[in-house]
C-alpha cells in the first residue's frame, strides 16, 4: 500500500490598521504546468500585502509531471522540496513558511509525517494543522502559507 500526503501553506505579513492591502494573483510559477495535467482550475499563489497563501501540492515530479509512488516519507519530502522551489519563485524559502496545512489519506500516518516534518523545517516551526481526507492524487496533499519576513 503506498502512502499520500497534501501540503499547503500560507505566509502572511501583517499591515499597520486601515492600510489597504494589494492582492496579486500569480498563475505561473514552477508548478503551474504540472498541475495543469490535472485541470485543475485556481490560483498557483496569491500575494496579499507580504502574506502568500500557495495551492495545494502533492508529490508530483515538477519535471515529467508524473506522481511520485513511494511511500508517504518519500511523497511528503517531495512535497515540501516542491514547495521550496515555488517559494524560489517569489525570493522566498522555507524559513518563510508560517503555516503549513496537511491532508493524509491516512491519519494513522501521522507519525512518518511528523518525522519528514520535523527534519524539513527548524525552529521556531511553522503553525500546522493535519487531517486524514480521501485525497484524489497521492497519499498526502500540502498547503502553505508563506510571509515575506522569515521565521527564523
Amino acid at each position: 500500500m503506498t502512502a499520500a500526503i497534501g501540503l499547503s501553506v500560507t505566509a502572511v505579513k501583517l499591515a499597520p490598521p486601515r492600510v489597504s492591502l494589494m492582492t496579486i494573483v500569480h498563475s505561473s510559477t514552477s508548478a503551474s504546468a504540472a498541475l495543469a495535467n490535472f485541470d485543475i482550475k485556481n490560483s498557483t499563489a496569491i500575494q496579499v500585502g507580504d502574506l502568500y497563501m500557495f495551492s495545494g501540492m502533492t508529490a508530483i515530479n515538477l519535471d515529467t509531471f508524473e506522481v511520485s509512488d513511494g511511500d508517504l516519507a518519500t511523497q511528503a519530502r517531495l512535497t515540501l522540496e516542491n514547495f521550496g522551489v515555488i517559494l524560489q519563485d517569489f525570493g522566498l524559502s522555507l524559513d518563510h513558511v508560517v503555516k503549513v496545512n496537511a491532508q493524509l489519506t491516512n491519519i494513522s500516518d501521522f507519525p512518518v509525517w511528523n518525522e519528514v516534518f520535523l527534519d524539513i523545517f527548524e525552529a521556531p516551526y511553522p503553525c500546522r494543522t493535519t487531517v486524514g481526507a480521501p485525497l484524489v492524487v497521492g497519499e498526502i496533499e500540502v498547503e502553505i502559507t508563506a510571509a515575506s519576513t522569515p521565521r527564523r
